[in-house]
């Protein structure tokens, strides 16, 4: 036992404690060993009733310290007041108990406090159980308990051992227009970080999840894995480590590089949370548990139907004119859409909004283009039955915007340095107390004016760069990263406090903000600005691992040039809609829409809110299929995607797709749903459903009702 001379906790009163955390398939299991330190003695399903087999202090430590273990990759490092950068951790004392107004399903807190041997510097470990999710939330409190000041430069939420012999990670990104790219590798010794960049729009970067199988590969069904997302609005970071003797370890928490923080004497931090699930059915089991976790317990009104969506800006860009803008109301009405969203360019009066290099912080309705402002376009979408919505973007400006004029100062920048623009604009900073007053009260003035709008995409282009606060003290900078993400959350959640009714869409140049933090005051978001649908198909597949369908805005397009049936195929399968100029669609294709929005309208329910299976994956390969079911009932759809031709074009047809919740020896009777088809009523014997047929990239929509559709 490698005790510590003289330390007053060398012989911890705790000694011999055991923290069992149960959370139904996850759990985990601490103990204290004999001089105070926290031990990880299990992880993962059923391991919960299981006590120390061997001396508790030859189990890795539950939460490694910079200095504790020179050759494993730190979750805390300090600077003390006394310029010590060591820190070893005792725990002092350990509670449990139940979650105040949400206990439902059993839900517990377990708080592990700790401090250092010497230095006044009090660690919490915290772990909330979320049983009916098979989840369990986890997060760090850090607190100057001295009289002189510390140097926070890293605390991870999350940092588990894990046990296995053939590591893989799985993550995914890949910039605009192609996020949700899935990379899976082998992980060798060493340290493999995966973090993301830019602050504002982070997920088009890095997905804050990553998948670690510690045995072997995980499939769908088969395999271990923890799947591990940090619900977090800024830059996020995983270190997989591999140690000399083959332990595992993930360390997950914020970027902490150059995010560091001092605290004053008194002061605290708490670490972003980080939500994990175990699986040793494969993937499969882990994605669901995390989707019905973001559903049911994070975003807006996650059991309300998400509406049929028709927006403007593949229609008309910045051209608006009102009487297009009516036609295009019109048509939206007639294909059956519940929502019609007016996107960029409808304000700016001294730098109109004529394309994206102006007008941004001037929130006034131009009048050149909309002479009687946005109420006739409102009363008009009202009138045919749908609700009106409309695009913002309050957290920039463009330099050339009365707003910049008259406050160059309330922008990230700093001093002495050029301001560099992104799409020709900048970030207003939201730590100063006058800009989040002026965001909140511009998005109350504008719901105000228009009470008919009912729903925002609220978007945001730009990263930071040159990242400087004026108000932020000249020697915290570095808080910057952190106190942006918090300033920016207030501001979301005021509005979402001040207008209930409102729904709002989270965007940042498509998917740059996917986590389950910033969600928590939106009803969706836009999943990529890339809408070819061959694109998209991969694109949700890579969504789907952590983000439900009812969240995942999904619109029918004209990119990639693919035919229209095939294009309706792929968005009914997250939240449905259209950005089509709808005045030039044909008969045919108005009539094809308006039958894809009615089929959406059957399935609809089964898409947003029932248990979601990857069936065949499109990573590598040019088929997929999905399902969606109700485990309550019986009811399902499958949806199947050929996305090109073989290579020689003569490809051998696979076999049938098997589907998991039907039965493999017996009949279901199903309806044909694909956009165009003929909606014959099929049978589908032995639990297998057959790829479509014809050029790719084509689709097949299979409804399979528990009851035999009555036709």
């Amino acid at each position: 036992m490698d005790e510590v001379e003289g330390d007053p906790l060398a012989v911890s009163d705790q000694a011999g404690t055991i923290v069992r955390v149960d959370a139904g398939r996850t759990g985990l299991v601490w103990a204290v060993d004999a001089s105070g330190r926290l031990r990880q003695v299990t992880l993962g399903p059923g391991g919960t009733g299981r006590s120390p087999d061997v001396p508790v202090h030859l189990y890795p430590l539950a939460y490694p310290t910079f200095g504790e273990e020179p050759l494993r990759e730190p979750a805390l490092r300090v600077t003390h007041a006394d310029g010590v950068t060591s820190t070893r951790l005792r725990v002092t004392s350990v509670t449990s108990a139940p979650v105040d107004g949400h206990a439902r399903c059993g839900d517990l807190v377990h708080r592990v406090a700790l401090v250092d041997r010497a230095a006044p510097l009090g660690v919490d470990l915290v772990v909330r159980t979320w049983p009916c999710h098979d989840l369990l939330e986890q997060w760090v409190e850090v607190r100057n308990a001295g009289d002189g000041a510390v140097q926070l430069h890293a605390a991870a939420a999350f940092a588990p051992t894990f046990a296995g012999s053939d590591p893989h990670l799985t993550h995914w990104g890949g910039g605009w227009a192609a996020e949700w790219t899935e990379t899976t590798e082998r992980l060798s010794p060493g340290t493999k970080v995966v973090a993301s960049a830019g602050g504002v729009r982070p997920s088009l970067h890095r997905a804050p999840v990553v998948h670690l199988a510690p045995d072997g590969r995980a499939s769908e069904t088969e395999g271990s894995v923890a799947a591990v997302a940090v619900a977090w609005g800024g830059d996020v970071r995983f270190d997989a480590e591999v140690a000399l003797h083959g332990q595992q370890r993930l360390v997950v928490g914020h970027q902490h590089v150059g995010a560091e923080r001092r605290l004053d004497p008194g002061g605290s931090f708490e670490s972003p949370h980080v939500l994990w699930t175990w699986s040793d059915a494969g993937t499969g089991p882990a994605s669901r548990s995390l989707q019905r976790f973001v559903r049911e317990e994070v975003v807006r009104d996650g059991a309300r139907p998400r509406a049929v969506v028709a927006n403007t800006w593949e229609a008309v860009g910045f051209a608006l004119h009102p009487d297009r803008l009516a036609t295009q109301i019109d048509r939206a009405a007639e294909i059956g859409a519940e929502l019609f969203l007016l996107d960029d360019g409808w304000f700016g009066v001294d730098h109109p909004r004529d394309d994206d290099t102006t007008g941004l912080g001037d929130w006034e309705v131009d009048r050149r283009k909309l002479p009687d402002g946005l109420g006739p376009l409102v009363d008009r979408t009202l009138a045919a039955g749908m609700r009106f919505g409309l695009w913002v973007e309050p957290e920039m400006v463009n330099p050339a915007s009365r707003l910049y004029a008259e406050h160059p100062d309330w922008v990230i920048g700093e001093p002495g340095r050029d301001r560099r623009t992104e799409r020709s604009q900048l970030v207003l900073d939201l730590c100063r107390p006058e800009v989040r007053r002026f965001v909140v009260d511009t998005v109350g003035r504008i719901l105000t004016e228009h009470p008919g709008i009912s729903y925002l995409k609220w978007d945001a282009n730009r990263d930071l760069t040159e990242p400087g606060s004026s108000a932020v003290p000249a020697d915290r900078q570095s808080h910057l990263a952190v106190d942006r993400v918090r300033a920016t959350w207030a501001v979301m959640a005021e509005i979402a406090e001040r207008h209930p009714d409102v729904e709002l869409m989270l965007c940042a140049s498509g998917g740059g903000r996917s986590d389950p933090g910033t969600l928590r005051w939106f009803h969706e978001l836009w999943t990529s600005d890339d809408t070819d649908p061959v694109d998209r198909v991969r694109i949700q597949w890579g969504a789907s691992h952590l983000l439900p369908a009812n969240v995942l805005g999904a619109h029918v397009t004209r990119w990639g040039q693919r035919p229209l049936a095939f294009a309706c195929a792929v968005a009914m399968s997250g939240r449905f809609g259209f950005d089509l100029d709808l005045d030039a669609l044909s008969p045919d294709d108005l009539a094809l829409c308006r039958r894809a929005t009615d089929d959406y309208s059957a399935i609809r329910d089964l898409v947003q809110q029932g248990d979601h299976h990857r069936l065949v994956s499109p990573v590598g390969s040019d088929r997929c299929a999905v399902g969606y079911t109700d485990p309550r009932t019986g009811d399902g759809v499958v949806f199947l995607f050929r996305l090109a031709e073989g290579a020689d074009g003569d490809e051998p047809e696979p076999p049938p797709v098997r589907v998991p919740w039907l039965d493999p020896h017996g009949d279901r009777a199903a309806i044909d749903r694909t956009p165009g088809g003929d909606h014959a009523a099929l049978t589908v014997t032995g639990g297998r459903v057959a790829w479509p047929t014809g050029p790719a990239p084509c689709a097949t929509v299979l409804h399979i009702p528990a009851v035999a559709p009555d036709r």
